[in-house]
């Protein structure tokens, strides 16, 4: 595969356009049938073999119209019109020390860096510099500019240009492709001549200097404005799913419930594939028998025992007061996410008295369901005893050994009896109980935090504060079921 198609295929990745390796030996294939001369054609191949769905689609045009109207190297991927060589002619003039135009025999002719599909790519002229060997002070004398773009193209590549992410980091990749090329030699070449007070050739050469600058930093922009918006937005969901769930700012609520609903989605294929009947586990004699009756008694068919999945009835209870109320709310929407494999999820608020959300759930779903739960039992103050006393008069005899109960709160009851003996009564009957808080294990137990007494009547109590973390949480629940 062709480094111009690589680097389509990761940007395609990074702006939710999943392309698998099969997807990825395919469209170099097509590469290969119809090469990079008729844009039109290329598109239309590649997204038949690259985009899937309408919003696939919609992507990889924006993607494929960005990626191919230019190349990393400097170069648009189609001809360049008349009027588009007079205005890089009249960017860089011949006189005043600046570095003249290229010769005829050194332009670019390919519309592409990576010589896919019968481009001609670039064509050396019999005096130009090797790039690989020339130095840069040779490069910028000559001032030829076809060999100071593949020098260019091959430092960018050197500093691994194509992983730039940020704005901030524009001027760092500048440096360092700078430094590649070799501009610590130019600049003591420089201030040499100005010592020897040469100073119209250190001003010609540091003039040629800037306009290289220049050069770089505009291929530097080009890259981050290719892969800069997919990569931003997967940058930024990779550090929110870090981030304390109690530091989460309103603004960012829209990027969690998409990371949540992905994460959901990937955990619902992971536990709701069907299993293909393979010959593993135990034989089982008694139906492998009854299936061979017909061939005489000969083994033509076996029947292997399966351990059947079984999936669990989940109890969510949630403290909704103060902050712990922001991990409830991705909790709720994670559970409700899974209702593939989680279709028995019974959701109840409290802070001070408990009550059932169930049906806020069903009837508007978790986006309005959640803040009305939180505005309807939250802002009152902590009592966990009395949540557990009306918990139990809920759904005391409804839990049974299939019954996963999941409690989330930071175990703080303002004084009050948190009722373990309650809690500890719902561990003989449930098949689990996890506590779930949002408050580091070396603070439990600190003023009014009663968690040091609740522990030992849970299944699990883990500190649980990020969306990495709730992942792991519902898919060890998911594995163990």
């Amino acid at each position: 595969m062709d480094k111009p198609l690589a680097e389509f295929i990761d940007m395609l990745r990074h702006n939710d356009v999943p392309v698998s390796i099969g997807e990825s030996v395919d469209a170099a294939e097509t590469v290969q049938m119809f090469g990079y001369r008729d844009r039109g054609l290329l598109k239309l191949a590649l997204a038949q073999v690259m985009a899937k769905t309408i919003e696939e689609h919609e992507n990889f045009d924006r993607c494929f119209d960005q990626f191919f109207s230019y190349n990393p190297d400097g170069n648009l991927t189609r001809e360049p019109s008349k009027e588009e060589t007079e205005e890089i002619d009249s960017t860089n003039p011949a006189p005043n020390g600046e570095m003249p135009p290229a010769s005829n025999e050194n332009t670019v002719n390919s519309p592409t860096s990576g010589g896919g599909g019968g481009a001609e790519g670039v064509r050396s002229g019999e005096g130009m510099p090797d790039p690989s060997s020339a130095s840069l002070l040779d490069l910028l004398e000559t001032g030829d500019r076809t060999a100071l773009t593949m020098a260019m193209n091959s430092a960018a590549n050197v500093v691994n240009l194509s992983g730039i992410l940020l704005m901030t980091q524009r001027g760092l990749y500048t440096r360092r492709i700078m430094e590649e090329m070799g501009l610590d030699a130019v600049n003591r070449e420089i201030s040499a001549r100005r010592k020897a007070d040469n100073e119209a050739g250190a001003d010609e050469l540091s003039g040629k200097l800037d306009i290289l600058f220049e050069r770089v930093r505009d291929l530097v922009e080009r890259q981050l404005a290719l892969t800069s918006a997919g990569k931003s937005s997967r940058f930024r969901q990779d550090v929110l799913k870090k981030v304390r769930l109690s530091a989460i700012e309103h603004r960012d609520f829209k990027h969690m419930r998409m990371i949540v609903r992905r994460m959901a989605k990937r955990l619902t294929d992971l536990n709701s594939r069907v299993r293909k009947v393979k010959n593993r586990g135990h034989l089982d004699i008694r139906k492998t028998m009854r299936r061979n009756v017909a061939y005489d008694g000969i083994l033509f068919e076996t029947h292997w025992k399966q351990k059947q999945k079984d999936r669990p009835k989940v109890i969510a209870v949630c403290d909704v007061s103060g902050s712990v109320a922001a991990v409830a709310r991705f909790l709720l929407l994670f559970l409700y996410s899974l209702n593939e494999v989680l279709p028995k999820v019974r959701s109840f608020a409290f802070s001070g008295t408990l009550g059932e959300i169930t049906d806020s759930f069903d009837r508007l779903g978790p986006d309005e369901a959640i803040p009305l739960a939180i505005d309807t039992y939250g802002g009152r103050s902590t009592d966990y005893g009395r949540a557990l006393e009306d918990l139990k008069e809920l759904m005391f005899n409804e839990i049974d050994n299939r019954t996963t109960v999941i409690f989330l709160g930071d175990g703080r009851s303002n004084g009050a009896d948190p009722r373990v003996d309650i809690l500890k009564e719902i561990k003989q009957r449930a098949k689990r109980v996890i506590w779930l808080n949002p408050e580091r294990k070396n603070i439990w137990g600190s003023g009014d935090s009663e968690m040091l007494r609740i522990a030992p009547y849970c299944t699990t109590a883990e500190t649980c504060n990020s969306l990495n973390k709730l992942e792991l949480v519902i898919r060890d629940l998911l594995k163990t079921s």
